[in-house]
């Protein structure tokens, strides 16, 4: 259950040893990390792959070793018969099994402060770092969150962007971030790292232009600057973390 790098690798492996093997997933293969725009600390690729083409290799690896993928299918329950194991989706059928492995991963949480629910799509995105990152060229850009996904949203975006800033609730990268994706933001120069900071609320006339951000220690709130270009891409682990620019 579940079609990102850990139910993707789970499939080729039960494949590849003869066993019958589905994979179930909601959406479409890769998950969050297949919106990644950079990934450098998976093994077996020294100099970094973009999530999109990590999980197509995946996807047909897995294919190619028997395993059958049902993609837009969701399963709504889980039971116990004898021996088996079924498995039951949303079009009414099931799938009888000796062994499942649930990898569901992450799912996005949205902003919700004031005004950002009426922006998204219109400003602000989730996980869209990759489409958006031509329309935020020489723009000044906001990420918001402090894990990796914002980190390598953030060094990519920096390439168009005239800024990006990331707003981070954190006191600093080190609580959520691995160590590279820090170092790579502090060589970076257009990159600016806000601690203790998170959005108050979105403004704009059918688009975003400017943010409130609040100040988490002092509880003092500053309009940004104006900003024309909005992305967004949040998980939800049971503890906040949003990524957005």
């Amino acid at each position: 259950m579940g079609g990102g790098p850990g139910g993707l690798g789970a499939a080729v492996y039960g494949a590849s040893e003869g066993l019958h093997t589905v994979l179930v997933e909601k959406f479409a293969t890769g998950g969050q990390a297949g919106q990644s725009s950079r990934i450098e600390n998976y093994l077996g690729f020294p100099d970094g792959v973009s999530g999109g083409q990590l999980t197509e290799r995946a996807r047909r690896q897995a294919v190619k070793f028997g395993a059958e993928l049902l993609t837009t299918s969701e399963v709504t329950s889980l039971e116990v018969n004898g021996p088996a194991r079924t498995v039951r989706l949303s079009d009414g059928s099931a799938i009888d099994a000796k062994a499942i492995i649930l990898a569901t991963g992450v799912s996005y949480r949205q902003l919700n402060a004031p005004g950002c629910p009426e922006m998204t799509g219109a400003g602000i995105y989730y996980g869209a770092a990759l489409t958006e990152a031509e329309g935020c060229k020489d723009q000044d850009v906001y990420v918001v969150g402090g894990a990796n996904s914002a980190g390598q949203a953030a060094v990519y975006l920096s390439r168009f962007a005239r800024s990006v800033t990331m707003l981070v609730r954190a006191r600093s990268l080190e609580q959520s971030m691995s160590f590279y994706l820090i170092q790579q933001i502090a060589g970076i120069d257009n990159i600016t790292v806000r601690n203790c900071s998170e959005v108050a609320e979105a403004h704009g006339e059918g688009h975003l232009e400017q943010l409130t951000i609040r100040d988490l220690n002092t509880g003092k709130r500053k309009l940004s600057t104006r900003v024309s270009c909005s992305s967004s891409s949040g998980q939800h682990r049971g503890r906040p973390g949003w990524t957005g620019c």
